[in-house]
């Protein structure tokens, strides 16, 4: 035993040598999720490599949103390589000088985003005036005003001066209308020929209207006269006379200026349903419930000029062909619809039915004729 040991001591084993194989790490994949500030510090001022904050942009890559810069924002991808898009050029921010209609400077000029609409601006505006602040009742309907916004535009033309034939260079000064544009960015893309966004962009404003409907609480005139109900009026076209029918089967006519009754006009067997003014005022035409048609002569005292039977079914409208449209001015045709799905054309003069218009399945409620010689009629 103590030989056996004497030779292990004196021939020691070799040493164990153990390799350790270790797995390829791989690279760390760099995380662009969440926000970080591009120049290490959140204060800016502090740090003039800070040129604002950057994002994810879901694809491996990130935004570099510029913080105090009016420059747009660039996109880079996960190499730091920038990417390039496909944006108009227009500043997230633009400076702003607001002014009234007399030209005074609102405030100072002042940094507004090119998002802002006229909701916005109106709330800036509200805010310079110190409209809000108020308690009374005065100033806080003025917080509810709204604005309407204009730019100034200056541009600038090639012409030819007709005296020399040399070209010159002509400037004009144009207001733009910007208030129902969605927003600054909208009307700066349409006009990013005339407008430069390096340079202060001048607005006025101006308050629009504030209209209230009010109930009515009182009448005029009342014109007494039809024993029944009345069915339907109708207004001469110089506006100074009124025609009405009714469930008494009369046709009357009013003065509007004095509000008195000019003629009472007696023919129709039933309810007057329909009236229309030719439109040169000279002739009048009424429809009733029996399908007959009746022309008058309204300067004549109501005089009749003739009837017509021109439906089998109750007259529901007509309509005088425009005076543009017809022969020499002269307001012979006319149309009409009824319940028996039928609209017809007459001429006045003749008392002849010139056209008949079918393919409705029920009643027409209502019929116009087009300035451009087309008729319209609605079906119940």
């Amino acid at each position: 035993m103590d030989e056996i040991m004497d030779e292990r001591m004196s021939n020691p084993p070799p040493p164990t040598t153990t390799t350790t194989v270790a797995a390829p790490v791989a690279a760390a994949t760099k995380d662009l999720s969440g926000v970080a500030w591009t120049g290490g510090s959140l204060v800016g001022s502090l740090n003039p490599n800070n040129h604002g904050f950057r994002t994810s942009d879901g694809a491996g890559g990130y935004i570099i949103h510029n913080s105090h810069k009016r420059y747009k924002r660039s996109r880079r991808d996960a190499e730091g390589n920038i990417v390039d898009e496909d944006e108009d050029d227009i500043p997230g921010n633009i400076v702003v000088q607001f002014c009234n209609r007399e030209g005074v400077s609102v405030g100072e000029a002042m940094d507004v985003p090119t998002s802002a609409g006229s909701d916005e601006l109106g709330m800036l505006i509200r805010s310079l005036l110190n409209e809000d602040d108020d308690d009374d009742d005065e100033s806080a309907n003025k917080a509810h005003i709204p604005y309407a916004f204009f730019a100034k535009l200056t541009k600038t033309t090639q012409a030819t001066n007709p005296a020399t034939g040399e070209k010159e260079t002509q400037t004009s000064q144009e207001e733009i209308d910007i208030t129902d544009y969605a927003s600054l960015t909208a009307f700066l893309k349409q006009y990013k020929e005339h407008v430069s966004t390096e340079q202060t962009l001048e607005l006025t404003y101006q308050p629009l209207a504030l209209f209230k409907v009010r109930p009515v609480t009182r009448c005029t005139d009342t014109l007494p006269g039809h024993t029944e109900a009345i069915l339907h009026v109708s207004y001469s076209p110089d506006g100074k006379h009124l025609a009405s029918g009714g469930g008494d089967a009369t046709v009357r006519f009013w003065d509007v200026s004095t509000s008195t009754p000019r003629h009472t006009c007696r023919g129709h067997k039933d309810h007057v349903l329909s009236t229309a003014w030719s439109p040169d005022g000279i002739k009048f035409a009424s429809g009733d419930k029996r399908g007959h048609l009746i022309l008058w002569n309204p300067s004549k005292g109501g005089e009749a000029l003739g009837m017509i039977k021109a439906h089998s079914k109750w007259i529901t409208g007509m309509a005088w062909e425009p005076m543009h449209s017809s022969t020499d001015g002269k307001c012979e045709r006319m149309v009409t619809s009824s319940k028996d799905s039928l609209a017809k054309i007459w001429n006045t003069r003749t008392r002849r039915c010139e056209a008949t218009l079918a393919g409705h399945l029920d009643s027409i409620e209502s019929v116009k004729w087009g300035g451009e010689g087309l008729i319209y009629t609605a079906p119940r």
